[in-house]
């Protein structure tokens, strides 16, 4: 069968820095990345066949490249994808990016807002969308992670860390796949995946003009755009705000990644105190 499978898989979680991580290791010239970041092979495309998604390494890339992988960051979360993946590649190595819940649910909704939810309230998503909490259960999907592939295949990182030491986060990844760890790629303390123009990107992308948003992403003048949008106060009165069983649920995960990676979580817990 034609092509190679993968040594690693970033599997998650969602809005946890996976597209930087996607961009500083497609820079390593000891790793190959495909071009499209997510491939969705097992949750959206399994009934393709391995023969599809072999096609994504070529044979090639073993003369090339130490390590090779791709980055889905849904595979945590939608049904069988782990399995799949445990199944198909038994030894693959598995990087799970954790970020406290309650960010990483605000950020899921402020990227959505102009399309998945348009004309939905926060408060809506959280009441009819049980996904969007689902998502940052990420405690229980680490857990199955390492039941399927073992302690020693499933690295556990924090968001915190990457935007606090980006480098020695990165240096962490590549020890963990069995790259050259002095690799210091140029994106490493870029930003990516923030909304650019947040109440314009979308109606730009409907009327054709989505090319005009990656050029500005793209530009030498992106990162002080993203600033001034992103460091601007919320719309007076805009809050977000969590049901308390909501709160409940999430901190009883925050419990079990604590005991899952015996680290203490503290600052993450603040948000959830009545």
């Amino acid at each position: 069968m034609e092509g190679l499978l993968p040594k690693f898989v970033v599997i998650g979680a969602q809005r946890a820095g996976t597209t930087w991580l996607y961009e500083c290791l497609k820079e390593h010239p000891d790793v190959f990345l495909p071009d499209t970041k997510e491939l969705h092979f097992f949750d959206h495309h399994f009934d393709k066949g391995e023969s599809y998604y072999r096609r994504f390494f070529p044979v090639t890339v073993k003369e090339n490249y130490e390590s090779w992988g791709e980055i889905t960051p849904n595979y945590y979360q939608e049904p069988q994808a782990l399995e799949r993946l445990q199944s198909m590649v038994p030894d693959c190595k598995v990087i799970f990016i954790l970020r406290e819940p309650v960010s990483r649910l605000i950020s899921q909704y402020e990227l959505f807002s102009q399309s998945d939810y348009k004309d939905l309230s926060f408060e809506e998503v959280i009441q009819n969308k049980q996904s969007v909490i689902d998502l940052s259960l990420q405690g229980k999907h680490l857990n199955r992670a390492l039941k399927l592939f073992g302690n020693d295949n499933v690295y556990t990182c924090f968001y915190d860390d990457l935007s606090s030491t980006p480098l020695t986060f990165f240096q962490s990844i590549c020890k963990f796949i069995g790259v050259n760890s002095s690799f210091e790629p140029s994106f490493i303390n870029k930003r990516v995946n923030r909304v650019v123009l947040p109440r314009t990107q979308a109606a730009l992308k409907a009327i054709g003009l989505g090319k005009a948003i990656d050029f500005v992403k793209n530009s030498r003048y992106s990162e002080s755009i993203k600033e001034i949008f992103h460091n601007r106060p919320s719309p007076k009165g805009k809050r977000f705000t969590l049901p308390q069983h909501v709160l409940d649920e999430l901190a009883e995960d925050v419990t079990l990644i604590e005991s899952i990676t015996h680290k203490r979580l503290d600052n993450w817990k603040t948000k959830y105190k009545k």
